[in-house]
């Protein structure tokens, strides 16, 4: 009977605070800090939406400092805890990879000017490259099947 009372206790109390029934309290807090904001776009522009972002610190370049994804609009942003070179991967998958530096001084700020870097080629040779496959490839196909014709 005893046993049936504290179990019966135990289910109230349980079911009236389940503050009571775990093992431990979390708590969060906001704050406003300086942190390194990266956006990565692609060349005409569109985000990099959602693309995975590993950052390596200056004194550890095979463990990730922090890793995530970018949000919609192509944008993550991190704390530097120490001044040095920190290495940044953002890859947007199908071999869109951005591979860049930051430096970060001992004030654990950027350099005064906000940086730009572009990796994209003018249009002109993208077009280029992509007729030159094209046409490649059509010779090899037309080769290939004159091959198999002749005697």
């Amino acid at each position: 009977m005893m046993r049936l009372f504290l179990w019966i206790t135990v289910i109230m109390l349980t079911a009236v605070s389940p503050d009571l029934s775990f093992a431990h309290g979390m708590v969060h807090h906001f704050t406003q800090e300086e942190a390194v904001v990266i956006r990565a776009a692609y060349d005409d522009g569109e985000p990099m939406s959602y693309a995975a972002v590993k950052i390596y610190a200056p004194d550890n370049a095979k463990i990730e400092h922090q890793n995530g994804r970018t949000d919609k609009n192509g944008c993550f942003a991190f704390i530097p805890d120490a001044p040095g070179q920190w290495h940044l991967t953002i890859d947007g998958g199908m071999g869109h990879m951005i591979t860049t530096d930051v430096t970060v001084d001992e004030d654990l700020a950027l350099p005064a000017e906000p940086s730009e870097v572009s990796h994209q080629l003018p249009r002109f040779y993208g077009m280029a490259m992509g007729l030159s496959i094209i046409f490649g490839l059509t010779g090899f196909l037309a080769w290939f099947k004159s091959l198999k014709q002749s005697p």
